[in-house]
Parts: structure tokens; C-alpha cells; sequence
């Protein structure tokens, strides 16, 4: 009995450079996802999420022959594009983004995990929503490694590809919004557990809160 076997994501550039359009179509199934969350959770906005994720798989079949898999994996790649993109419109539209940080809790609200604690689940919801709103606020090129880093598990090195820095760079803006992310959760969290509670942990909540729900 044979086995099929999918096709690679170089193999599929390289058909759709000889105009397969099925081989984008299943590098948009493959990748969507991905490049669609990375624009969410760096915007805050479902709509400015599509229109970015459309152009980057617009851009990607302008584009198909250029891709060296000796240099990244092509999701890393579309991270790059994405990036790009992400980056002009936030310079376009900066202000507007600013202001519009606190209707995203209420955008998001009917995604948010439930619990069969109801008062477990509001608490939860409540820290989601402001977790959200502090990682928005952090100034791009902090947000932007902890959305690559912490929400999408990329390595230090694969982050510093996409964000075309030194890993050391990398490395520094993690540390450095780690910390303004946990002094948010210390505000946000009861004053006296906070003032008892180790600094680790509190970011580990925090970075567990990020990872299950942002």
C-alpha cells in the first residue's frame, strides 16, 4: 500500500512559481493560521488582521521565487512579510490604534476560555482582557518580541531573523518586557499577594495567562 506524502513548503513555491494556484492554496491552509494570529495579537483589531494576512500571501506569490529555505523556514519567512506589513500600518494608523486599545476586551469577549467556577472564570477573563490591553501597550519593537517569543514559540534566534536584529537584541527587549508585563500584573493582582509573592511567579502566571488565552 503506498502513502502519499505532503508536499514541502519549497516544493509548493516552487509550483506555485510555475503557477500552480492549488500549491497557494495549500500554503494558505498550512500558514493562515500563523500569520493571521501574529497580525492579531500585535494589532488588537480582527479586521486590520485580515486585511494584513491577505497581503502577505499577496505578497508571497509576487514573491514565490525568492524564498531560500537555507535561510528560513518559510513560516519564519511569512513572520517577516507579516512584520512588514504590521509595521506600516501600525506607522499609518498609530494614533487611532492607541485609542482604540480598550474595545478590544469587549471585541474579544465572547472568545474568551470558561470555567466551571464561575468566579474562577470572571477573575480569568478580567486578567486576559487586561493582559492583552498591557502587551498592546508595550512599545512595538518590546510587543513584538513577546508575541513572537512568548506567544507564538519562536527561539531567540528565529525572532531575531524576523525582526532583522542581533539575538542578543532579541534577548534584551524580552527581558525588558517581561518586566514592565509583571510590574502590570502586580498592579492588577491583590497589593498584599503581590507584595508576598516571588517576582518569578507572578510572571509565570502572568506568561501562562498569555500563552493559554492571547
Amino acid at each position: 500500500m503506498s502513502m502519499t506524502t505532503e508536499p514541502s513548503d519549497p516544493e509548493l513555491l516552487d509550483r506555485m512559481a510555475a503557477g500552480d494556484r492549488e500549491a497557494l492554496a495549500i500554503i494558505f491552509r498550512r500558514h493562515q493560521g500563523t500569520v493571521y494570529r501574529f497580525s492579531r495579537q500585535m494589532l488588537g483589531s480582527k479586521e486590520a488582521a485580515e486585511d494584513v494576512t491577505q497581503d502577505v500571501f499577496v505578497a508571497l506569490t509576487r514573491a514565490a521565487g525568492r524564498f531560500n529555505p537555507s535561510v528560513a523556514s518559510l513560516s519564519t519567512y511569512l513572520y517577516g512579510i507579516a512584520r512588514n506589513l504590521v509595521l506600516q500600518r501600525y506607522k499609518r494608523n498609530r494614533s487611532r490604534l492607541e485609542v482604540n486599545i480598550d474595545a478590544i476586551a469587549a471585541e474579544d469577549s465572547a472568545e474568551l476560555a470558561t470555567s466551571s467556577d464561575p468566579a474562577d472564570s470572571i477573575s480569568r477573563d478580567e486578567m486576559t482582557r487586561q493582559l492583552r490591553r498591557a502587551i498592546l501597550r508595550l512599545p512595538v519593537h518590546y510587543r513584538e518580541v513577546v508575541v513572537l517569543c512568548e506567544l507564538n514559540g519562536l527561539s531567540y534566534e528565529e525572532a531575531a531573523t524576523v525582526a532583522g536584529c542581533p539575538i542578543g537584541t532579541v534577548r534584551s527587549r524580552l527581558n525588558r518586557a517581561r518586566q514592565m508585563l509583571i510590574a502590570r500584573c502586580r498592579a492588577l493582582m491583590n497589593a498584599e499577594r503581590a507584595e508576598t509573592m516571588p517576582e518569578a511567579e507572578v510572571g509565570k502566571r502572568w506568561l501562562i495567562l498569555t500563552k493559554n488565552n492571547c
